[in-house]
Formats: structure tokens, C-alpha cells, sequence
């Protein structure tokens, strides 16, 4: 994993970002090469050939970034593939056209596009399928070894063995009970003991070695350990590996202390001033811009069904202090006659305008308004209902920790997990929230507002 702007990217994405973003570029330069050798003609400026394959290439990343191709931690067919790079490559062109049209310098040719536009896809679908072949061959593959043998080995040799698509291999775990040895726990099994560590992990080629037993002081050879370290192999905490491989911070198991010494939680006065300069802009623009769009929506609530066109309930917010949040209506009135329960799939108590309100998420642009008063702010957990907090403080001790931040109209659950409709579901989340406290920067909310952006325009995740 690499950490850039706060957040941990897969190595595949940042490595084929960079091998994309380079043909690509190159792209218009060999068309314009090709093409010109195919006929007579004088060769543009260097310059503007330079200027022309920037703009391709922002326009094909944006485009294979809005299709999700850069989110790795999704297992791709190679049918699933094939079609998600159809449909970047013909999203850009219809894209690339209409810029050229309202910016006619950075037009180019259309001989020159054609070309650049075939031989971009091909190297890109090239790149795609040498990328599959790599991860997969075993190799390349990053090879694992978990210490421990409980819930919390298990959970991260689980989430480990669903990134095998990235390269991640699990070789097994160690344990010291004697009555382990050679059990298989899901897929791994035990194959020794900790004292074993350094010598089981040269002849497995393993490179990372990860502590993830619940309660290992006093019960680990620290001897072994540093055997690793000195050998050159990677000895890590389970729930730091847990988190760059995530996104998320484990709650199971997970000693206050940990939070305590880790790195992140500290945010600096600038930092806060330019989220809050970020809040104050976008919402002001928002709402300016969304104002048309929002009367529309308003009557098409209006008519849809009876009732008042604005939602508005208490929610808790920073410190605990409850708010009043707006949404557009999108519940019958009678929703909540039984009592109050989780949004679920299919919920029968959405209006038909309703439904697609929440598939494009216009039923929060009322929410700029609690951004703009300083309830909530763009990016942050989502604020949930006195009742739901309070259950939920008591299932895990460390719900209430999501209360030292504003509210946000998005957030890194939100990206990461569909809307929770359980308790268990939202100890999920609470994962990501926490996630997201602890290395909060105004470039992390500014790479959840582009996959917000790139969510709703796929209408994911909605209830």
C-alpha cells in the first residue's frame, strides 16, 4: 500500500495510473506522428501537440477513474473489465468532443483523435491484462504470515485472502498451543510456532509478518521477532496492517492504547480553517447553483404525494448536540407510525419520487444548508438519531469517538460502504469513520467529494 494525500492506495492503482496516464499522454504525439506519415502536411508546433496530449490524457484518466477502474478493491472478470474500459473509452470521446467544442484550441484532428483514441484503448486494455497476469502469478505475490490464532488473526487473514486479486498471499499462521499445529483455521492453517517465526518465514518467501494475536505480552519471543526484522522481513502490528489494508480501523479487540500512541488524531488549526473555508464556498456555491434544480425537485415532491415538501429531524452532531437536519421528503408521512427502524433495500416506504431522489443523492441538497450554518460539514461521519446513537454507544465503546467531528453531507463510510441498515452494519462503518478522524485533511475530504462525484453518477449505494 502506498499513503498519498492521507490515504492508503493499492500498489496496482498507483502503478497503473502512472503506466495509463504515460500512454496516454504519448498518445496524441504517435498519432499525430502516424497520421502525418500517412500524408502530406506540416507538423503542428510541438507545443500545441503537447498541450493537445495533456488534455487527452486528464480526459481518459477522468474517465477510467469515473468507471471505477481505479478502485482495486473490487474483483474484476475480465468480461466485468472489457466493459468498464468500453464504456471510460466511449465516456471520453463523447467527452473529449464536447470540450473541443466549447474550447476549440485544444481541439485536435480527427484523423489525429481517431488514432490516438484506438491505440490509448489498446495500450490501456494491454496494460489491464498485464497487470491480471502479474498479480496473479506467485512470484510477485506479497506473502504473509499472521502470529496469532483468534478472532482478530482471523478477521485480517479474511480481509488479506479478498485481496488476493492485488497480490496479497496468506502462507499460514503460528501459534504456540500444541493442539493447533496443522489446523486449518479458514483456509491457511497453522504451520508452527513463534519461536519458528524467522526460519518459517525464509523458506515461505514471506516478506511481511504480521502480530495480530488479541494478547501477545509476555506470551511472544521478542528474539524471534527481531530475527525477522534483521533478516529484512516486515514485522507489523495487526491493527496498523489492518488499517492500510482496509481503509478501516479494527474495533474488535482494539486497546485504547493503540488509538492513544498511533499516529494521526491531531489536527492542526489550518487544517481546520481550510476544511471550514472548503464547507463555507462549496456550500454558498452549491446552493446557488442547486437553487433552480431544488425547485424542481421540490414540486416533483409536491406532486408525487402528500405532505410537506422538507424532511426535518433531530440528529446528533459534534460534542453530542443535536441539530435539525433537511432533506427532501422522500418517505410517505406515515413512515416512522410504527416506530423508528433502518432505511433497508427496496424500502417499501419510498415514494416513487423518492426512490430516484435518493439514487442521485438530490435529496440531500437541502443538507448545504446545515454545512453552510456550521451543523455539519461537507465530508464527515453521517449523523444518525439520538436513539440509534445512544444503542450503538452501548454495542461498541468506541461509537462516541465519532462525535469529535461535525456530521458530513459525505463521508469515508459513505464511499466505502452502502447506507447501514442493522447495528451491525453500522459497527462497519464506524470502522471507516474512525478511519477517517484519525488522518482527517483537507486532501482526504477532497478525494472522497471525486468519488462521491463518482458514485452518484454510477447510483451506487443508495437505499
Amino acid at each position: 500500500m502506498i499513503r498519498i494525500f492521507s490515504r492508503y492506495w493499492a500498489v496496482p492503482a498507483f502503478l497503473s495510473l502512472l503506466a495509463e496516464g504515460g500512454v496516454l499522454l504519448a498518445a496524441v504525439p504517435f498519432a499525430t506522428f502516424v497520421r502525418l506519415g500517412l500524408g502530406p502536411g506540416t507538423p503542428p508546433p510541438l507545443r500545441s501537440v503537447l498541450w493537445h496530449s495533456v488534455v487527452f490524457m486528464a480526459v481518459g484518466l477522468l474517465s477510467l477513474y469515473a468507471n471505477g477502474l481505479y478502485d482495486f478493491g473490487e474483483r474484476l472478470t475480465v468480461r466485468q473489465l472489457t466493459i468498464r474500459l468500453l464504456r471510460a473509452f466511449s465516456m471520453g470521446a463523447v467527452a473529449a468532443w464536447a470540450l473541443y467544442f466549447l474550447v476549440p484550441t485544444v481541439q485536435t484532428g480527427r484523423g489525429v483523435f481517431a488514432i490516438a483514441l484506438l491505440s490509448g484503448s489498446l495500450a490501456v486494455a494491454g496494460w489491464r491484462l498485464f497487470m491480471r497476469w502479474l498479480l496473479r502469478a506467485e512470484g510477485f505475490a506479497e506473502r504473509i504470515l499472521i502470529i496469532g490464532t483468534d478472532e482478530k488473526a482471523i478477521d485480517i487473514a479474511r480481509e488479506t485472502l479478498r485481496r488476493k486479486h492485488l497480490g496479497y498471499r496468506v502462507v499460514g499462521f503460528l501459534d504456540d498451543d500444541p493442539a493447533l499445529q496443522g489446523v486449518s483455521l479458514i483456509n491457511p492453517r497453522v504451520i508452527g510456532t513463534t519461536a519458528q517465526c524467522r526460519d518459517l518465514a525464509i523458506e515461505h518467501g514471506v516478506s511481511r509478518v504480521v502480530v495480530a494475536a488479541v494478547d501477545y505480552r509476555g506470551r511472544l519471543s521478542m528474539d524471534a521477532l527481531l530475527a525477522c526484522k534483521t533478516s529484512g522481513i516486515r514485522v507489523q502490528e495487526g491493527s496498523s496492517y489492518y488499517e492500510q489494508l482496509t481503509g478501516k480501523i479494527m474495533v474488535e479487540g482494539l486497546r485504547k492504547s493503540w488509538l492513544i500512541f498511533s499516529d494521526g488524531f491531531v489536527v492542526g488549526r489550518g487544517t481546520l480553517f481550510a476544511k471550514r473555508l472548503l464547507d463555507l464556498v462549496a456550500a454558498t456555491v452549491g446552493l446557488v447553483l442547486a437553487l433552480p434544480l431544488m425547485v424542481l425537485v421540490a414540486l416533483a415532491v409536491r406532486l408525487d404525494s402528500s405532505g410537506p415538501v422538507f424532511f426535518r429531524q433531530q440528529r446528533v452532531g459534534r460534542g453530542g448536540r443535536e441539530f435539525t437536519v433537511w432533506k427532501f421528503r422522500s418517505m410517505r408521512t406515515d413512515a416512522e407510525a410504527a416506530g423508528a427502524r433502518w432505511a433497508v433495500q427496496g424500502d417499501t416506504r419510498v415514494t416513487r419520487v423518492g426512490r430516484f431522489i435518493r439514487k442521485t443523492r438530490l435529496d440531500e441538497l437541502p443538507q448545504l444548508w446545515n454545512v453552510l450554518t456550521g451543523d455539519m460539514s461537507l465530508v464527515g461521519p453521517r449523523p444518525e438519531r439520538r436513539l440509534f446513537v445512544d444503542q450503538l454507544i452501548e454495542s461498541s465503546p468506541f461509537y462516541e469517538q465519532r462525535l469529535v467531528v461535525r456530521p458530513g453531507l459525505t463521508g469515508w463510510a459513505q464511499i466505502k460502504a452502502p447506507y447501514a441498515s442493522s447495528f451491525e452494519e453500522s459497527i462497519e462503518k464506524l470502522k471507516y469513520d474512525l478511519y477517517y478522524i484519525k488522518n482527517m485533511s483537507v486532501f482526504l475530504d477532497i478525494s472522497i467529494l471525486f468519488s462521491t462525484a463518482r458514485i452518484v453518477l454510477l447510483g451506487r449505494g443508495a437505499r
